[in-house]
């Protein structure tokens, strides 16, 4: 199983929660001001924009992709309708002011978080549109007692504080631990290890035995197992293990497997059945397969990636 696939999907599943939450919001200040203001004009345009939002959130819950897709376009250009409109409003009337420009001030803040968690990785484009947004509103309220200084702090604190929260957050969910392996379905050795430091440090605390195997394949440098080979090997493994225990292809050779509970009497045992699994596989008259096995049994208070280290010098030396 490929953890790649599962690490973009998990990644446009947040990014579509996040839109999705940006959008809700608007939806209810946009339905809240419509019912403040009503009858008046203003009531209308937050009408107009609070239908597509609704009619996007309908179609995402139908399942529909392209929905999902430009649910954060949509926000944004509710945004762009109602700076626009206010200044029809401020000119078409002209008024000195105009209610949706001051409302716009006081949701501000709310428009500079969402702004900087979606464009987190661009900062230019942020910057302008948060600078072009005050320039507009500055430009209707500049006469009136708004306190435009304090909405523009508020606003970039916000802004600043979304956008290192965004950044302090695992960057590249692609970048995580890969979980299997993608041929064999095994752990990956990002996870053996992870269950290893898991299981020794239990060992150590209740004094129970752990135990290691090594199995290495020994071929030709030019030459490699191929997939159902590799998987062959992989069912001669996982067939006589317990579902406690904990295998993976160590390297392109290599197979460890973690055995807790287990002294190494019993995992010499385990092993030596593993061997003679092996002996009986044929790959062909010019193909020669030749295992050797080790095992080791984890010291209390040691660390686990030593006793790794010394299942590897046993292989090393069954090798020779």
């Amino acid at each position: 199983m490929n953890d790649k696939p599962m690490s973009s999907s998990l990644a446009n599943r947040i990014n579509t929660t996040g839109s999705m939450g940006g959008l809700l919001c608007l939806f209810v200040i946009a339905c809240v001001e419509f019912q403040r203001l009503w009858p008046s004009g203003t009531s209308l345009i937050y009408l107009v924009v609070s239908l597509p939002l609704l009619l996007i959130w309908i179609a995402h819950q139908a399942g529909w992709t392209v929905a999902e897709r430009n649910i954060g376009l949509a926000v944004d250009i509710a945004i762009y309708v109602l700076l626009i409109a206010s200044l029809g409003i401020r000119f078409g009337a002209s008024q000195t002011t105009s209610e949706l420009a001051s409302t716009l001030l006081f949701w501000a803040p709310l428009v500079a978080a969402w702004w900087a968690w979606r464009y987190q990785n661009f900062p230019l484009r942020l910057w302008l549109l948060l600078g072009a947004f005050f320039v507009v509103l500055t430009w209707q309220l500049a006469s009136d007692h708004e306190r435009l200084d304090e909405h523009l702090i508020l606003s970039l604190v916000i802004a600043l504080v979304v956008r290192y929260a965004a950044r302090s957050a695992p960057p590249n969910i692609n970048a995580s631990m890969t979980l299997r392996d993608p041929v064999t379905g095994l752990p990956s050795p990002e996870c053996f290890e992870a269950e290893l430091a898991h299981v020794s440090a239990i060992s150590d605390r209740y004094r129970l035995p752990l135990s290691l195997i090594g199995c290495r394949i020994a071929l030709p440098e030019s030459d490699h197992l191929p997939a159902d080979q590799l998987n062959q090997c992989t069912e001669a493994i996982t067939n006589r293990l317990r579902t406690s225990d904990t295998a993976c292809q160590w390297d392109r050779s290599t197979f460890m497997i973690l055995l807790p509970n287990t002294p190494e009497p019993s995992a010499s045992k385990l092993a030596n059945g593993i061997r003679e699994a092996f002996e009986h596989f044929n790959f062909g008259q010019n193909f020669r397969l030749t295992v050797h096995i080790a095992t080791v049994q984890h010291e209390s208070g040691e660390d686990p990636m030593s006793t790794v280290s010394t299942l590897e010098n046993k292989l090393a030396k069954a090798s020779e």
